[in-house]
């Protein structure tokens, strides 16, 4: 499978955990909003890497290899400009996804995230606007 391939599959299915946290925030169940967040990040972020031919390890947070990236010279400046942005939004929401995916283990309900709710899917729809768009100048494609 092609790098593009692949990346195009990442984004698609970071895209469907992307409706998956806005199905939440209809349904109020805010964790499950940070979770699917966190997940479509996680898949935009990829994707990138992925399009890049870079290997990276299987973690929820690889930040500081797209904090690599943005240091690349055939990186578009627009990305590079967003880069820590991202990354940090990338960690942000990995640091969360534990508690927003097993808080009642510990006794936190799906209030505990109402506030941040609406954030984490607006980084989530921030990330995925730019890697689309990277992706699409990079491979001069429609994705």
């Amino acid at each position: 499978m092609s790098n593009l391939k692949l990346a195009r599959s990442a984004i698609e299915r970071g895209k469907r955990w992307l409706q998956a946290g806005s199905r939440a925030f209809e349904d109020k169940r805010w964790d499950d909003v940070v979770y699917s967040s966190q997940m479509a990040v996680e898949h935009f972020v990829k994707s990138v890497l992925i399009a890049f031919g870079i290997d990276f390890p299987r973690v929820h947070d690889v930040s500081d290899i797209l904090e690599d990236v943005g240091r690349r010279s055939d990186v578009p400046a627009w990305f590079r400009e967003m880069v820590p942005e991202i990354a940090k939004v990338m960690s942000e929401l990995a640091e969360l996804r534990g508690i927003a995916g097993y808080g009642f283990e510990e006794g936190v309900d799906c209030s505990y995230f109402r506030d941040y709710a609406p954030e984490a899917l607006k980084k989530a729809r921030m990330t995925l606007e730019a890697c689309l768009k990277l992706i699409k100048e990079l491979f001069k494609t429609e994705t």
